[in-house]
């Protein structure tokens, strides 16, 4: 099973699916038998990343570790986590890894550049466990660009509330606060958001088909980066 991803997912349901469905969109294929096979490890049973990093919750490492091993035994030939949070603790699960482990936060900073080459300020919705972290602030600041955020206020009223939304499957209610969230890092002088947890492009399909150069869709740039790799 080496020409296999692995696909550590169920964080959350929607999006991994959308992540696989990005994934066919972006692989140069021309039947069936030309895409990615893919082995999925779906649990939805892992722990909340963002209450555990809050300190609110249990840790979901292992049972991260307990999708990292059933992938090693399946003998996958790379894996990929499309669920930004659990990059927390990314170097756990590629001290464990036996095959390549793409990292979505590094893939999703370097889409900023080929969408928008002259960018200097990025903004970052994320959840904010993510945001907490500072996994986007720190890999874009080492990159040069200016890092623009929403607020503690606009977290808790907005960004927040639409993940929650998406996991509901409340689509229409969470495209409305997304777009709040978004029209305000663009008040503070974001030229091109990443869209840093991938719950939250699902909720905003509307205006990344209507800008596509405006947002970097971190499950696109996931499967990009994935589709690359075994392109090789």
């Amino acid at each position: 099973m080496k020409n296999f991803l692995g696909v550590l997912g169920g964080m959350g349901p929607l999006a991994t699916a959308d992540f696989l469905s990005k994934l066919v969109e972006n692989t140069a294929a021309q039947t069936d038998q030309e895409h990615i096979p893919v082995l999925l490890y779906g649990d939805c049973t892992i722990p909340d990343r963002t209450q555990s990093i809050l300190g609110k919750g249990p840790s979901p490492l292992p049972k991260l570790l307990d999708g990292i091993k059933f992938l090693n035994q399946a003998g996958v030939g790379a894996i990929c986590i499309p669920c930004n949070s659990a990059h927390r603790w990314y170097e756990e699960l590629l001290a464990v890894s036996n095959v390549p482990l793409f990292h979505i936060v590094k893939a999703s900073a370097e889409q900023v550049r080929q969408k928008n080459p002259e960018a200097t300020a990025v903004g970052v919705l994320s959840t904010f466990g993510t945001h907490q972290m500072g996994m986007y602030r720190n890999t874009l600041k080492d990159m040069g660009f200016g890092v623009i955020t929403p607020t503690d206020d606009e977290f808790e009223r907005l960004v927040s509330p639409g993940i929650a939304l998406i996991k509901a499957n409340k689509l229409p209610e969470a495209e409305a606060v997304f777009a709040e969230a978004a029209a305000l890092l663009v008040e503070r002088g974001a030229e091109i958001i990443i869209l840093g947890c991938t719950e939250i492009p699902i909720g905003m399909r509307q205006q990344c088909k209507a800008k596509p150069l405006q947002f970097v869709d971190s499950n696109d740039a996931l499967a990009l980066s994935v589709a690359a790799f075994f392109a090789r």
